[in-house]
């Protein structure tokens, strides 16, 4: 096996330099002097917000690099342990692992990966081939996910930032959930969740119970009451799961300021509104003096239902019907609401089968975003979180969770449940004077803003981030003025119309 550990020397200006297998990854003669010509040599058509160097060895250049590109984060992308002397260059140190690419996008974020520049030190590059392609790999991944999530807020932005203003003008019996100690069990709509049906109703007072939306139509089917439906789906097909209305036992509803709501939640249910820290929702609650409680913005409900349900109990939280995986039949458990509307355009020449294989592999992708981001944020929570099922044999793992069955569950929680103390709903009376205009003062005066920009238009913030020629940047400053009074006009008129 050939020798990869590095040999440290003296260079010929008395700097330390070194090699591997007789090549050297720094100039024999001068680094600095290499490092100073490999930062003047950089070239970008665009400004970068992060800059990512692939193994930098003792980063001779990293002070040339933040003199030419002051504001941005620059980053190191280890291949060896070898040179961690050199970490403190560095915002960020990454290190090549089969988790890099979602290592990456947790730490910079879809703007800064949108607008990133990686590098080569090419030293490095032709002592570690192998690890040089799985890093450009994991690098592209990251980028391209930004991208999508990029593409995602552009396309909802709007109708998310129209959603919580029709939820703050609307609501009107709002409060918060208190904290417990109880164990907490997330019901899921995943297929595995039919099996687990009969043991969530026969032991129902032994566990506080959160349902995803898209779980409540077949829990209330089964006649089982949640305490609490959750939902953060700003589309407007996520009202279908939210309009169930059969059954005396009313669950509270837990709702993000940008989800899409049914009109008579608004004034039928109690309602947690849930915000996002330093979204534009958590201003409009700021503002008209509504109760809310905060949320964690993720790709899946589930991952926003699971953080918002460890901050409300000191107890376990159990995981039910999160199945993560593409099933080979019904996607959900049944009845599920999107599925009944479906159901009615099937016939002869567009037949079931046909729709439930489509839905299968076009979940693949979004499923494995999911799964993707329990598996790295498992290590966190995993002593506290549990996936329960009735012995399901899953297609995938979720990192450090462990799996149990209902056995498992009764003799860790049933006894002495009943006497742990359970989150409760706490009303708070609502003042609807002014309501309308508050919001309104609230969002020109918000509009202003650059946080504004990159929440609601962020495609366009992120081009004029980018954009070095002072001409084309007024160009998009004026074309974004258009956009936003356009937009302002629509919510004006908006909460006008269906404002408190």
């Amino acid at each position: 096996m050939e020798q990869t550990t590095p040999v440290f020397e003296c260079s010929k200006s008395g700097e330390e330099t070194c090699r591997i297998q007789g090549k050297y990854l720094h100039s024999k003669y001068n680094p600095t002097s290499e490092g100073e010509r490999f930062a003047a040599l950089i070239r970008a058509d665009f400004s970068p917000l992060c800059i990512l160097l692939l193994e930098p060895a003792l980063a001779y250049c990293a002070p040339f690099i933040r003199k030419r590109f002051p504001s941005v984060s620059l980053c190191a992308i280890r291949f060896s342990d070898d040179f961690s002397r050199a970490d403190h260059h560095f915002d960020f140190v990454f290190h090549d692992s089969p988790a890099l690419s979602d290592d990456l996008f947790d730490a910079l974020g879809e703007e800064k990966l949108s607008s990133c520049l990686a590098l080569d030190w090419n030293p490095s590059k032709a002592l570690f081939p192998q690890e040089s392609a799985h890093v450009w790999n994991a690098v592209k991944a990251a980028v391209l996910k930004a991208r999508d999530v990029i593409g995602t807020r552009a396309y909802f932005s709007k109708r998310w930032l129209k959603n919580a203003l029709i939820f703050a003008s609307r609501v009107q019996h709002a409060g918060t959930l208190s904290t417990g100690e109880c164990p907490i069990i997330i019901a899921a709509s995943g297929p595995s969740l039919a099996s687990s049906l009969p043991f969530l109703k026969a032991h129902r007072p032994s566990f506080f119970l959160i349902a995803l939306s898209s779980a409540y139509l077949p829990l209330a089917t089964a006649g089982i009451t949640p305490d609490v439906v959750i939902s953060s789906d700003g589309g407007y097909w996520a009202k279908k799961h939210l309009a169930h209305t059969a059954g005396t036992e009313k669950p509270v509803f837990a709702l993000e300021g940008e989800s899409a709501v049914p009109s008579p939640l608004f004034s039928e249910r109690a309602i947690v509104p849930l915000s996002y820290p330093n979204g534009l929702e958590t201003a409009f609650f700021d503002a008209a003096h509504i109760p809310h409680m905060r949320s964690e913005r993720n790709g899946t409900v589930a991952g926003t239902a699971l953080q918002f349900a460890l901050s409300l109990t000191s107890g376990s939280v159990y995981l039910c019907g999160l199945d993560q995986a593409p099933a080979s039949g019904f996607q959900h458990t049944q009845p599920n609401a999107l599925e009944n509307g479906a159901a009615r355009h099937d016939g002869r020449l567009r037949p079931t089968e046909t729709r439930l294989t489509r839905a299968r592999f076009s979940s693949e992708g979004s499923l494995a975003l999911y799964r993707a981001w329990f598996v790295s944020h498992s290590a966190s929570f995993a002593r506290r979180v549990f996936r329960l099922s009735d012995n399901e044999r899953y297609a995938y793992p979720l990192g450090s969770i462990t799996e149990v069955n209902w056995s498992d569950f009764l003799k860790r929680e049933a006894h002495g449940a009943l006497k742990k103390r359970v989150p409760q709903f706490c009303s708070q009376e609502l003042s609807p004077e002014n309501r309308a205009t508050v919001l309104l003062d609230t969002l020109r005066s918000l509009s202003k803003t650059s946080a504004f920009t990159e929440e609601v238009f962020p495609a366009d913030a992120l081009l004029l981030k980018r954009e070095q020629n002072e001409q084309k940047r007024s160009e998009l400053l004026a074309q974004l003025d258009k956009k936003r009074n356009a937009l302002i006009a629509e919510c004006t008129a908006l909460v006008q119309s269906k404002g408190a």
